[in-house]
Formats: structure tokens, C-alpha cells, sequence
């Protein structure tokens, strides 16, 4: 019952199939002289036309209206200014430049990089309920995903998913892709704050004060979500929070004079 919304989902699919169409009408005629020829043509110059299809359309979608939906999800300047002056200190430390902070309207923290433009969003709500190296950990974070690139990493795996929404294997990957930049982001952000703890302590914070009803153009951007399998954008939380008490270990033991 899935994969019929799939199919009728895929500009890929339905492009090729139109195309294909078209390409065998034209070629008709010589089918019965060169039949293999033929069917190699008119599968390889429709795969190549709704490739670039696809493309386009996505890209245009990611110009005009991307930065619309970040616009409703983010409000004016975040008004507190201990956040402010911890954003520009770590944009010092991770020679980051152009950095928006605003208030999130929507999640708990996340960051976007889009036609040049770096927003990084932190939820007031989020900031009360956390401590300021907690607060300084999640902003880290969300500025690592910029300095990684992660939007452009994201965005490739998210396109080859939408060209081909039904292969289940591409939306295995692009999990799979959002959970190991995360994964990524958290080092990040422990080599730049060197408080692998109050990440783990915010991200526990975070997981608590989860609300379900979180909207879908945002899936995938959140510091943290309650969610888990194969198809979650999220690493498990357990396991993070583990292996952020390793790096505080490691840490420790480096500290230590022998």
C-alpha cells in the first residue's frame, strides 16, 4: 500500500515514463530492424532526460522554495545575548563567517546553508531549560554542520532519494547519510568546546522534551529527535550519548600527568 504515494511522488518516475513514451513512438518505425538497438536508445536518452529532470526541478525547488520554508521556521534575532556572544566566540574558533543567529520557531536548534546565506536557529525554550555549556555544545554542533558542509551532503543524498523515491535502498543511504554527519557534528563540536558531556546532557534534554508533532519539512535538521530503525535520520541515542562519555574519557586520560 506504500508504494503506490511513492511512485506518484517521483518526478523521476513519471518523467521517465512520459519520455519513454514519447522516444518509443519516435522510433517505432525501426524497431523491428534493430530491436536491441532501439531499446537500448530509448531506456539510456530517457534515464539521461529524467535525470536532468529531476535535477532541475530540485534545484529550482532548493532556490525558490527552500528558503521560503526557512523563512517560516525561524523568527527575527535570538534575543539573548550570552547565545549571541557564544556564537560569535566558537565562529572565531572554527574560522566560520556570515553566521545568522535567529530565534527557531519551530524544533530545538538546527542550521542551514543556502544560496550563501548561514542560519544557524536555537528555540528560546531550549535555551531555559539547558545551561550555558549546554547551550555553547548544541551551538557548536549546529555551527559544525556548516563547517562540514552538511546541507550540501544532505541535500545530494536527499536528491537521489526524490529521483528515485522508489528504490528502498536510496532511502536506506540517505538515513544512513544523516546519521553519520550528525555523528560528525558531535565530534565537531567536542573538539571545538571540549565538553563531550553537556552535549550528551543536552541531547538527553533534547530527547525528553520531544513534541510529535514536529512538521516534516524539518526532518532531519533538529539537533535531536525521538526516533529510531533503519530509516531514522537520527543515530540512536544511546549510542551517541555513549560515545560522547568515550571522548569525555579520552579527554580525562589525556589530561592526566603521567
Amino acid at each position: 500500500m506504500m508504494l503506490y504515494p511513492i511512485l506518484s511522488s517521483s518526478v523521476f518516475f513519471w518523467s521517465f515514463l512520459g519520455i519513454s513514451l514519447v522516444v518509443c513512438t519516435l522510433f517505432l518505425d525501426s524497431y523491428e530492424w534493430q530491436r536491441q538497438r532501439t531499446v537500448e536508445l530509448v531506456f539510456g536518452s530517457s534515464l539521461v532526460a529524467s535525470l536532468g529532470i529531476a535535477s532541475l526541478l530540485s534545484l529550482v525547488a532548493r532556490k525558490f522554495a527552500f528558503p521560503r520554508m526557512l523563512e517560516g521556521m525561524i523568527a527575527g534575532s535570538l534575543s539573548a545575548s550570552t547565545v549571541s556572544e557564544t556564537c560569535a566566540d566558537l565562529c572565531r574558533k572554527m574560522n566560520i563567517q556570515g553566521v545568522d543567529l535567529r530565534e527557531a520557531t519551530v524544533g530545538n536548534a538546527f542550521s542551514l546553508k543556502n544560496n550563501g546565506r548561514n542560519v544557524v536557529a536555537v528555540s528560546p525554550e531550549m535555551v531555559a531549560s539547558m545551561s550555558s555549556t549546554e547551550v555553547e555544545a548544541v551551538v557548536a554542533h549546529e555551527l559544525s554542520h556548516l563547517k562540514n558542509n552538511d546541507s550540501q551532503e544532505k541535500g545530494f543524498a536527499r536528491l537521489a532519494k526524490l529521483a528515485f523515491a522508489f528504490d528502498p535502498i536510496l532511502h536506506l543511504v540517505e538515513a544512513a547519510v544523516h546519521r553519520e554527519r550528525e555523528l560528525l557534528a558531535d565530534q565537531s563540536s567536542v573538539k571545538y568546546t571540549g565538553k563531550p558531556l553537556a552535549l550528551a546532557s543536552a541531547l538527553l534534554k533534547v530527547h525528553s522534551a520531544y513534541h510529535a508533532h514536529l512538521p516534516g519539512p524539518g526532518a532531519g535538521l533538529f539537533v535531536g529527535h525521538n526516533s529510531k530503525g533503519l530509516l531514522s535520520r537520527y543515530p540512536d541515542l544511546d549510542r551517541r550519548v555513549q560515545l560522547l562519555i568515550n571522548m569525555a574519557r579520552e579527554i580525562k586520560t589525556q589530561t592526566i600527568p603521567s
